[in-house]
């Protein structure tokens, strides 16, 4: 077996371990098994024993003398359930590789899939469940081993039928509106032959115990029709957002343009949200359509219904017990879909299509009975089929475990738009017409989503992942892009290159102290002089301690930021923490929530980005 070790590094999760043992022959290191808990519940790796990561984050072979024993060790090991709870592999998975005239072992982890997580080693799930960060293996919380037993019921979590529960905890108004929509949609159909509560029940809303004969709503019924105050007295956490953007060029201070979130005027339930929702993001899509009385497939076009698609995919896949909400997001050029709950099968298999595992498919079924959503796993491509028609950037999907949560980015703009080529231009005079389209295509990339990596430049091409690398890597030699990350989190930025005019007349209003320029003797960034002494304590109380809880972070974060604009450098400098740390775990958490503003909310990586924390009241009256 022939393996390319450079290629694997932006290509594919992957860890390197020596294995050479106390005698040098081979042995199976004990941290393996941590790493295979990890891939298995994230989305699986490649383990290469006999193999050493350099300083450079490059591999070298150093080979496994005595394979035969490693191997064998191995397999007696991943079969003992004492050991670990789950073998996921076959024979296939582990092979060996010859590089350099040196033997290593490969062992491909996959992805476990949703009933077989968590694995977890030495009998103990709460102690022996590992998950994978961009950084390495790390041992779950009880938070996420909570929740991944939870994913593994096979018993869906919307169909659960609620004590205490009754058709007055549901909005009489939205099941009428509802009945309306079903009756257009299928005429006759039978389900509407009863009252609310039979048409409930064979939605799944309502649901009878049959060990008690207690009946009452599910989960299903209450999120789908529920009043607000009754969906909040079972889901604390439970929020729907949706807001439209203004462009980056209107007045400082308006917030959002229009916005539609549980407020006490209307019942707070999915379908009121549907309803109210739809019809605003057809308006961002400046395509001929013609919109029926009952919102649905009246003279529609693909971009329509991808739209309707992506908004009632992240209200059925939606963990409701997660936190930060569903939150949708019309901006100028772009849509975003966020949703608490990762994804139930790998993203590879939701671009091809053709398999579903919905998290609630009881209110997926409600939606289908009014011609919104699909069911056959075709949704997702049916979504980049629409796009592709209009020849606008590939739709990007993302997970993020460690905020637990999935993004779905719209672009309505073209691979190459014009304003995008001018400010590559300013930035690299007279060095843009020697790149081929491929290149230009992942500065371009960088610049419009803010980042570029080799997994979304495969979505937009169709070059080898390997070729990819070395061209990724060519741009980072050539001064282009700036690499961040390492191996399959390796992701790329534009080098500032020569920052535009109109970049620094943006900057002139800005506090002084707020650049982020390189820190100090005693570990604080130039310019921090200029914040209140008693903020320099706060933060020096999170930047001299361990581990602190994101409450106290966040506040600290708000704090420094209230008034001023401050960079990711300088606030990481202030923290004690790392830029590529503070960056997802908490700044974007904090602008998604509106807590921060950020100073190019269209260019979430621009070089010179700032926060500032919004002044709620001010922003407020401006958006009125």
């Amino acid at each position: 077996m022939a393996i390319d070790l450079n290629s694997l590094r932006e290509g594919w999760d992957c860890e390197a371990k020596t294995a050479g043992g106390r005698d040098g022959r081979g042995q199976v290191p004990a941290s393996l098994w941590e790493t295979y808990s990890a891939m298995a519940n994230t989305e699986g790796g490649i383990i290469l024993l006999g193999v050493q990561e350099n300083q450079d984050d490059h591999f070298r072979s150093v080979g496994i003398p005595d394979i035969d024993r490693v191997e064998r060790d191995f397999w007696n090991q991943v079969n003992d359930s004492d050991k670990v709870n789950r073998n996921l592999l076959r024979r296939q998975d582990v092979e060996r590789a010859e590089i350099d005239e040196r033997t290593i072992l490969v062992i491909r982890v996959p992805r476990a899939e949703r009933q077989q997580r968590p694995v977890f080693l030495n009998g103990n799930p709460l102690k022996g469940t590992y998950v994978r960060r961009h950084d390495g293996d790390h041992r779950a919380s009880d938070e996420d081993v909570r929740r991944l037993l939870a994913e593994a019921d096979a018993l869906p979590r919307d169909c659960e039928i609620l004590d205490g529960y009754g058709l007055d905890d549901l909005d009489p108004d939205s099941l009428a509106a509802f009945r309306n929509l079903f009756r257009s949609q299928s005429p006759g159909h039978p389900f509407l032959a009863g009252d609310d509560r039979e048409m409930l029940r064979q939605l799944g809303g309502w649901g009878r115990k049959r060990i008690s004969s207690g009946e009452g709503p599910t989960l299903a019924g209450l999120l789908m029709f529920g009043r607000q105050r009754s969906i909040l007295d079972r889901l604390p956490a439970f929020h729907l957002d949706y807001q439209h953007l203004p462009e980056p060029s209107d007045p400082v201070g308006m917030r959002w343009i229009d916005r539609v979130t549980p407020d006490g005027t209307w019942p707070g339930n999915l379908f009121e949200f549907y309803r109210k929702v739809v019809p605003k993001l057809r308006d961002g899509v400046r395509i001929p359509f013609q919109l029926g009385q009952d919102l649905l497939r009246r003279d529609d076009t693909p971009q329509h219904e991808a739209l309707r698609e992506s908004l009632v995919n992240a209200l059925i896949h939606t963990d409701h017990t997660g936190r930060g909400g569903i939150r949708i997001r019309r901006a100028p050029n772009r849509f975003e879909f966020v949703n608490p709950g990762t994804l139930r099968i790998p993203r590879e298999q939701v671009r091809i299509g053709g398999r579903s595992d919905c998290r609630n498919p009881a209110i997926q079924r409600m939606f289908q009975m009014i011609g919104a959503g699909e069911k056959a796993g075709s949704g997702f491509p049916r979504i980049v089929q629409a796009w592709r028609e209009q020849h606008w950037r590939t739709p990007l999907l993302e997970e993020d475990h460690e905020l637990y949560e999935t993004r779905l980015t719209l672009t309505t703009l073209s691979l190459f738009p014009v304003e995008v080529g001018k400010e590559l231009e300013q930035r690299f005079p007279d060095r843009l017409s020697a790149l081929n389209q491929e290149r230009r295509l992942a500065l371009a990339t960088a610049l419009l989503e803010g980042r570029v990596s080799n997994n979304r430049l495969q979505e937009l091409t169709e070059a080898h992942p390997s070729d990819l690398t070395e061209m990724l890597r060519g741009l980072v030699r050539e001064g282009f892009l700036e690499s961040h990350g390492k191996q399959r989190w390796t992701w790329y930025t534009v080098h500032p290159g020569v920052v535009p005019k109109e970049t620094d007349e943006r900057f002139e209003g800005l506090p002084a102290g707020s650049e982020g320029l390189p820190t100090r003797s005693e570990g604080l960034p130039t310019g921090s002089e200029g914040l209140p002494e008693e903020l320099l304590d706060q933060a020096a109380s999170i930047r001299t301690r361990g581990k602190v809880g994101k409450e106290e972070v966040y506040a600290v974060i708000l704090a420094l930021c209230r008034e001023r604009y401050l960079s990711l450098r300088t606030l990481s400098g202030l923290l004690g923490r790392s830029p590529d740390y503070v960056r997802p775990n908490f700044l974007r958490e904090l602008v998604n929530s509106g807590q921060l503003e950020s100073l190019y909310p269209d260019r979430p990586n621009h070089p010179d980005q700032a926060y500032c924390a919004r002044n709620h009241d001010l922003a407020e009256g401006n958006a009125k």
